[in-house]
């Protein structure tokens, strides 16, 4: 079994015993054989992106719930409703953060969560219902997951982003998430040096065995030049003209 068919089965446990913010936080509920709401459609974004970088490195960067300055959120603008966890920084499920980017108000809740020492880094949280308006798009997820395993006898990080989602426009929605998620791996790397994976001999792992992949499957971004938050809008402009013009060709 997978480590992501593993997660979805705990997260789905999880999430019959979590309590999401009333606050425009709660998912719809699904209609027909769909599983997503009337006039959603359900889909699927996974990004796999390997860093030549340790789990420990990696750690320092994302290992913070409600600091997403690498995802383009500047510093103490995520808030939760947990003041205790954003204390000791002791996040768990039903611990929610609430954030603003590319007009859309965004609110996640935890469904798993673990961070050990020497890997791997687990999150699993809800997705609420938001709208990006630039891609004229809706969505919302019961599962959208992050794991970062070290990999190269630990001098190497992959890291899997894997979402279900529902949306009024599936296919401009993966587009969306898959491109914003690639900018989130890239840009984790860019933080700690920007050097680029290319396999585990030439970090001197010897024979030591890679369990990620060197490249996304989703394409590149554009080249990092400035702050997190002006990659992400940048690369979420690209995003919008593609997935638009993917969307139109269907």
């Amino acid at each position: 079994m997978s480590t992501f068919t593993t997660l979805a089965l705990l997260a789905t446990t999880a999430l019959a015993q979590v309590t999401i913010p009333a606050t425009n936080g709660s998912l719809p509920a699904a209609v027909g054989n769909t599983g997503c709401a009337a006039g959603y459609y359900p889909g699927t974004s996974q990004v796999i992106y390997t860093v030549p970088y340790t789990y420990q490195q990696v750690l320092s960067i994302i290992g913070n719930y409600t600091n997403l300055t690498w995802s383009g959120s500047p510093d103490n603008s995520v808030t939760t409703n947990d003041s205790k966890a954003l204390m000791t920084n002791n996040w768990g499920p039903g611990d929610a953060r609430f954030y603003d980017i590319a007009g859309a108000h965004v609110i996640e809740t935890i469904l798993t969560y673990s961070k050990p020492a020497n890997g791997p880094y687990v999150e699993v949280h809800t997705l609420a219902p938001l709208t990006v308006p630039a891609a004229n798009v809706s969505f919302y997820s019961d599962f959208d997951g992050q794991v970062y395993q070290p990999i190269c006898g630990g001098k190497a990080t992959t890291g899997n982003y894997t979402i279900n989602f529902c949306a009024t426009n599936a296919s401009v929605a993966s587009q969306v998430l898959s491109m914003l998620h690639m900018t989130d791996a890239v840009t984790v790397g860019t933080f700690l040096g920007g050097k680029n994976f290319t396999s585990c001999a030439a970090l001197g792992a010897g024979n030591a065995t890679s369990t990620g992949l060197p490249n996304a499957t989703s394409s590149m971004p554009a080249m990092y030049t400035g702050a997190a938050a002006n990659i992400k809008a940048g690369v979420l402009g690209t995003a919008m003209v593609a997935a638009i013009a993917f969307a139109l060709c269907l």
